[in-house]
């Protein structure tokens, strides 16, 4: 509104000051012109300011509630969902979130008051002007929108499926980038993934042809107003005698009427992306969270049926596996590499789907929201995070005191290493002993009432193996423990072995 002020009142200005009137006449549009252009500069800058803070206050809200709903998840979400979406999620869809009420709704609503104020300001200068304006600014604000609505929106959203399934794929593939070298299928994943690069190549270079199509309409619309305008007062000059001032103000009007339009339509064109990652934020944030932790007391102490047990990624693999262990005993669980040992383990702690029945007192473990207090875990890969080694224990009980980190510690026999020193990306700084010891020191301190170690004495020698075996062992006598090793761990209450079909 500031800019159609401004512009209508200086063509008010320079037709007038054309015909050197007294300076009296002139003082009105001067002041006009002044406050105009004061107050379209002031209500730029608090535009920006307020809508930026407010933008930047939501994403920190949004980020926090994303997070805190994909940590507290339910095994329902860990299943269902994929690690690669997540991570799109949480650093693409919450950019482009918060960006669509800045960058769609903002300028939509920006553009349409605009646009109607032009309207009320043309009709005060000179009314037939309004017979060009009007169906030009419905073609603008409804029918342009209509179509991108039906075509750029939903080519949009084919892009962004395909991005998700090569961010999955990208994901899955740098997880088994060892495994693929080693064997020697890591160019078949190579060219499967640039095979899906290309496929999202392709989708964009349409989208971009059709944004082209449409920008091409919008200039000629924007166009045909200002010719159309021109020719209208030209044609109307001669028999109506209508002020040069009025001609100047209704020629000077359609080249700030739809600058909203012109904010509003670069990110409209692409707003399918938005609007998906808005639609896929708001699916996250939907799924209902863990039930309070009634149920915690219901498996404290209780034990741990397994009754035909199989759990695979793709296709079943594994013998189906049956076990008992309660409270204060130890479970060993045995099985030579690629046996499923490790995939069991993860079908244990809600991570991938299973057959057969798993009870924890009774419970099937598949509906336990609650199972991540009551199970702590050290898989065959644990995050080892790029801060300090007391942070990255405290990640398991953030209550716990400097003392009794040192006292697990200690039991690793880990305790030489201070707790502020920081252990680098990935802990790459630490061996494979010190990195698998941290994270079973992480499982020791949670204050889960059944602990679940895969190979926690990796990568030791047969001494410090077995000292910290009978340390982990005295350190559980009150929990259920389950162990999972191909090696060591000789002395428990219950043994299985696991077998390939």
């Amino acid at each position: 509104m500031g800019g159609i002020g401004l512009t209508v009142s200086s063509a008010w200005l320079i037709t007038m000051a054309a015909a050197q009137p007294p300076i009296l006449v002139l003082s009105v549009s001067i002041v006009m012109v002044r406050f105009f252009g004061i107050f379209r500069s002031g209500a730029r800058y608090a535009e920006r300011v307020i809508s930026h803070q407010t933008i930047f206050r939501a994403l920190t809200a949004l980020r926090t509630a994303l997070f805190e709903k994909i940590s507290g998840r339910s095994i329902t979400l860990v299943q269902e969902s994929r690690s690669g979406e997540y991570v799109k999620s949480i650093v693409d869809d919450v950019e482009r979130a918060q960006e669509f009420a800045l960058r769609i709704t903002l300028p939509r609503y920006s553009a349409i008051i605009s646009i109607s104020f032009s309207l009320l300001i043309a009709w005060w200068i000179y009314p037939p002007t309004l017979m060009i304006l009007i169906p030009v600014s419905l073609t603008l604000l409804v029918a342009i929108p209509s179509i991108v609505a039906r075509t750029a929106l939903a080519l949009s959203e084919k892009i962004e499926s395909s991005e998700n399934q090569y961010a999955q794929a990208l994901s899955d593939s740098s997880y088994g980038a060892t495994e693929a070298e080693v064997y020697g299928y890591s160019k078949l994943i190579s060219q499967s993934l640039h095979s899906m690069e290309r496929e999202v190549f392709t989708e964009e270079i349409e989208l971009l042809r059709l944004i082209r199509k449409l920008q091409t309409v919008t200039l000629i619309a924007l166009g045909s107003v200002v010719v159309g305008t021109i020719q209208l007062l030209n044609s109307a000059r001669a028999s109506e005698n209508i002020p040069s001032v009025k001609i100047a103000m209704a020629i000077f009007l359609p080249l700030v009427a739809f600058e909203g339009v012109t904010t509003w339509y670069p990110n409209l064109f692409i707003s399918g992306k938005l609007l998906k990652a808005q639609r896929t934020v708001d699916e996250i944030l939907r799924i209902p969270s863990a039930p309070p932790s009634k149920g915690s007391s219901i498996f404290i102490g209780q034990e741990i049926s397994l009754r035909e047990v199989s759990v695979a990624w793709d296709k079943p693999f594994m013998s189906p596996v049956t076990a008992h262990v309660s409270r204060g005993e130890l479970l060993v669980i045995r099985g030579r590499s690629g046996s499923g040992k490790s995939t069991l383990a993860m079908g244990l702690c809600g991570l991938l789907p299973y057959n057969g029945s798993i009870t924890i007192g009774g419970v099937e473990l598949s509906t336990a929201d609650n199972l991540y207090e009551i199970l702590a875990s050290s898989l065959q890969r644990t995050h080892i995070f790029n801060t300090t080694l007391r942070e990255n224990l405290k990640i398991a009980n953030p209550d716990a005191t400097d003392t009794e980190l040192v006292r697990i510690l200690a039991l690793l026999e880990l305790d030489e290493i201070p707790l502020d020193t920081v252990l680098g990306e990935f802990g790459r700084p630490l061996s494979g002993g010190e990195g698998k010891r941290v994270a079973v020191a992480r499982a020791l301190l949670s204050p889960a009432p059944i602990l679940l170690l895969d190979e926690p004495t990796e990568h030791l020698d047969d001494q410090l193996a077995l000292r910290v075996e009978a340390n982990i062992r005295r350190e559980c006598s009150e929990r259920t423990l389950i162990v999972i090793t191909h090696s060591g761990w000789l002395k428990s209450d219950r043994t299985v072995d696991i077998t390939r079909e």
